[in-house]
C-alpha cells in the first residue's frame, strides 16, 4: 500500500472508531505514522517532516474529545525539527523510533495507572463502571483469584460495555451485565465506581462516554466514591466550555426518521469535578480538585 493509501485509510479509521479507548487509539496514531514514514517516497529529510507533521495535525484533529491524542501526538511532533536536515534514511529511522518511544511511554503509563487502581479494589468488593477502559481492564487482570464482582453497563448506542463483559468472563470474574437505564438500581449495590476517562480538564471534570455523568451522580445519590482511572498523557488545560464533545452519526441510533424529531447521538459527556472522589494516573492517587484543601 503507497503512502497516500494508508494515509487515507488511517485518518478514516481513527474518526470512525468506537471501540477503543483513547491511550488505545492514540497508540493506534503513532502506528499509523510509524507505516507512513516507512512507505513515504520522500527525498530529503525536510519533505518527510513536513508529511509526517502534517499527518499527525490531521489525526490529532480527528479525535477532538480525546486530550491523549493531542498530547501524545504533540510529544511525538517535539521531535520532528531533530530529523531536519539529516540523511533520508537516518531521518526516517529517527521518525519511526521518536513514534515508538512515545507510544511505549504510554503503554507503561497505563501498565501503572492499573495498578494503582487495583490496589483501590479490595478482596470481595463489587465495582461498577460504564465503557471500556484499558486502564480498568488491565485493573482487572490483576485482581483475578480475590473474588471481585462487576458491574457492567452496556454502554450504547454500540454496546462497548459487552466487550469488557466478554473479557471479564474469560478471566473468570463474577459480573452483571445492564442496561445503561439500570445504572442508578444497581449503583446502590456497588462498593466503588471506577471510570476511565477520554480526557481530564483544567478543573479536574472528566470527558469521558454519555452516560458517565450519570453513573457519577447515581454514586453520590449511593455513598460510593466514584473513581477516574487514567494517565496523566490525557490531562488538558482546557475548560469544559472550550473542549469539543463528539457527535457521532445518527444511524447507530437505530430510531426511524420521524416528523419533527431532531435525533441526537452526543458521544462524550463532562462529569464535574465535585463528583468525583480521586483521580488515578500512573502517579498514584490525585485527590478530585474539588476535594483538595486550599493550600
Amino acid at each position: 500500500m503507497d503512502a497516500l493509501e494508508l494515509c487515507r485509510q488511517g485518518l478514516e479509521e481513527v474518526a470512525s472508531d468506537r471501540r477503543r479507548g483513547a491511550s488505545q487509539l492514540a497508540r493506534r496514531c503513532l502506528a499509523i505514522i510509524v507505516d507512513y514514514a516507512r512507505a513515504y517516497p520522500a527525498k530529503d529529510s525536510h519533505a518527510l517532516a513536513e508529511a509526517v507533521q502534517k499527518l499527525s495535525l490531521d489525526l490529532r484533529d480527528a479525535r477532538p474529545s480525546m486530550a491523549a491524542l493531542r498530547n501524545l501526538l504533540d510529544n511525538f511532533l517535539a521531535s520532528l525539527p531533530q530529523v531536519r536536515g539529516q540523511p533520508i534514511e537516518l531521518a526516517r529511522t529517527a521518525v519511526i523510533r521518536s513514534a515508538n518511544e512515545v507510544a511505549e511511554q504510554s503503554r507503561q503509563a497505563v501498565i501503572d495507572a492499573s495498578r494503582h487502581t487495583a490496589a483501590l479494589i479490595d478482596e470481595g468488593r463489587t465495582v461498577i463502571t460504564h465503557s471500556l477502559s484499558s486502564t480498568l481492564l488491565a485493573a482487572f487482570r490483576s485482581l483475578v483469584g480475590r473474588r471481585v464482582r462487576a458491574v457492567i453497563t452496556e454502554s450504547c448506542p454500540l454496546r462497548e460495555g459487552l466487550v469488557l463483559a466478554q473479557e471479564l468472563s474469560r478471566l473468570g470474574i463474577d459480573t452483571e451485565y445492564i442496561t445503561d437505564a439500570q445504572i442508578g438500581l444497581f449503583a446502590a449495590h456497588a462498593d466503588l465506581a471506577l471510570v476511565g476517562a477520554d480526557t481530564l480538564l483544567r478543573d479536574g471534570s472528566a470527558v469521558n462516554k454519555a452516560g458517565t455523568y450519570l453513573l457519577a451522580l447515581a454514586a453520590y445519590d449511593a455513598g460510593i466514591p466514584f473513581y477516574v482511572c487514567c494517565e496523566s498523557f490525557k490531562f488538558s488545560d482546557l475548560s469544559a466550555g472550550e473542549v469539543t464533545l463528539e457527535q457521532m452519526a445518527t444511524s447507530e441510533l437505530a430510531a426511524p426518521q420521524l416528523p419533527h424529531v431532531h435525533l441526537r447521538n452526543v458521544y462524550f459527556d463532562i462529569t464535574p469535578a465535585r463528583l468525583i472522589t480521586a483521580v488515578v494516573t500512573e502517579h498514584g492517587v490525585l485527590a478530585s480538585s474539588a476535594n483538595r484543601s486550599p493550600s
